[in-house]
């Protein structure tokens, strides 16, 4: 039998819900890959704000230190 003479099956509603179940399925990807950035840059600038705020506490201990060591003298 030659298959060069057969007629491809007609589109039925399946094909489109296949459809859609894709593009949902992409969409909740970006979504999850959205949020997981968004969750990368709060852990990010958290760990930021925290070194930066030591940072601001050694140096006040640092000058008081100083001011007491000059006020000692």
């Amino acid at each position: 039998m030659d298959n060069n003479k057969e007629v491809p099956r007609s589109v039925h509603l399946a094909d489109f819900l296949v459809i859609l179940a894709g593009f949902l399925h992409n969409l909740s990807n970006s979504f999850t890959a959205f949020t997981e950035e968004i969750m990368e840059l709060s852990i990010y600038h958290a760990t930021r704000k925290s070194k930066v705020s030591r940072v601001w506490e050694e140096f006040s201990n640092d000058l008081e230190k100083i001011q007491e060591d000059t006020d000692g003298a």
